[in-house]
């Protein structure tokens, strides 16, 4: 099948790689909302056209290689293979329109480096960087750590169809529930669960060491999205330096030893 695919087993994955697709253009409406927020309109209309561009492709794909038929086990696992690449792609636009990547190459790097939370990043002048742009990064990081095809289990496979084969190929064997697509959907509801109260302990703390409400509580959730899933990056080129606080890091090794699913 890898040597010699048939049009049946490229119509096949490209179904599948389109939800995953849309899956991803979803998690982006969470920074565009943010840029709203903080009146940043340009990093807005960054992700507008990322998003336009990730539904454009998404819905092709869906359309173009509309099936009925199940993944076999390959299939899944080569839909698996693809998302992560597209992801690093589509994930690296909104980056790159920032203006502190010198070239779309080093954007992909972030990106790959955030959703497979590594931590290294090539960003320039992170100090100034938007909101809407670093909670993007921190997100990527957040939503890698969880898995991109657990993204799209949870939120675009209504039916059970292939699902399984998608959750095995990106290497995860756990049923807490009696199916995959309601163990990513609890997998998700545990992981917010602790974004909120990680957010809050470290918002909290970053007011009582002097930091506006606002900003102490985005960079509560930034930090959180970083050391819950082991990732390196960092709100600030300081990074746990720039807090120069004792609580903050105990808070946040605590985070980092949280038991993921």
């Amino acid at each position: 099948m890898i040597l010699r695919p048939r049009l049946e087993d490229l119509k096949i994955i490209g179904f599948y790689l389109g939800k995953i697709i849309l899956g991803l253009a979803f998690t982006m409406v969470i920074p565009l909302l943010t840029g709203l927020c903080f009146k940043e309109f340009n990093p807005t209309l960054d992700f507008l056209i990322s998003i336009e561009v990730s539904v454009l492709l998404g819905l092709l794909l869906l359309k173009i290689c509309h099936t009925e038929k199940d993944l076999s086990w390959m299939q899944g696992m080569i839909v698996v293979s693809l998302s992560w690449v597209v992801a690093m792609v589509l994930g690296a636009i909104p980056l790159y329109l920032s203006g502190h990547w010198k070239s779309f190459l080093d954007a992909n790097f972030d990106a790959m480096s955030g959703f497979a939370t590594t931590g290294l990043a090539l960003v320039q002048d992170l100090d100034h960087l938007s909101y809407t742009h670093n909670l993007w990064r921190h997100l990527i990081m957040f939503l890698g750590g969880q898995g991109i095809v657990v993204i799209a289990l949870s939120f675009f496979v209504r039916g059970f169809s292939g699902a399984f084969k998608m959750y095995v190929g990106e290497a995860r064997d756990e049923r807490i529930l009696p199916n995959v697509i309601h163990t990513s959907r609890f997998i998700w509801l545990v992981s917010i669960v602790y974004l909120i109260l990680g957010t809050l302990a470290l918002g909290i703390t970053g007011i009582f060491n002097g930091m506006q409400p606002v900003n102490s509580f985005f960079h509560g959730a930034c930090v959180f999205m970083a050391a819950f899933d082991t990732g390196g990056f960092s709100p600030q080129s300081q990074s746990i330096l720039y807090y120069h606080s004792m609580i903050y890091e105990v808070i946040t090794i605590i985070i980092r030893n949280i038991p993921e699913y």
